[in-house]
């Protein structure tokens, strides 16, 4: 199961230039990663679930629909976390690392490679989460 994830997360790298890709848990526990080797997955991990819980609790608080995507632009970078719910007690974060974006359409290539890594990844999460 992991190296089918490890798998994806290579396929989304390649295809879209990341400095690193991850799947973790909620609550930043590593499932698989690729990245490059100044980049520490845990690191990376545990700054998307601090993301993706500010933005849930964000959404508690003013009673907002619940978080998908958490898209944080620097100067020359990007921090991208997606939230993959499972079921209502399970849910798992797809965290990348890029570059800035030059252009929206090339933001919109990140958005669906995104979208592909998470449908491609579904099956085996469902799995992780029923263990």
């Amino acid at each position: 199961m992991v190296s089918r994830l490890e798998m994806v997360l290579k396929e989304l790298n390649e295809n879209g230039n990341f400095r690193a890709s991850l799947f973790s848990t909620s609550t930043g526990l590593v499932l698989a990663s690729q990245k490059d080797e100044d980049v520490d997955e845990r690191v990376v991990a545990a700054m998307g679930s601090l993301l993706s819980d500010a933005a849930i609790k964000a959404a508690e608080e003013m009673d907002l629909s619940e978080a998908t995507v958490m898209k944080i632009f620097y100067k020359k970078d990007y921090i991208i976390c997606k939230n993959i719910a499972i079921n209502n007690d399970t849910s798992f974060l797809l965290a990348v690392l890029s570059k800035l974006p030059d252009s929206d359409e090339v933001e919109k290539y990140i958005d669906q490679l995104l979208q592909w890594a998470m449908e491609n990844s579904l099956d085996d999460l469902k799995k992780l989460s029923s263990i």
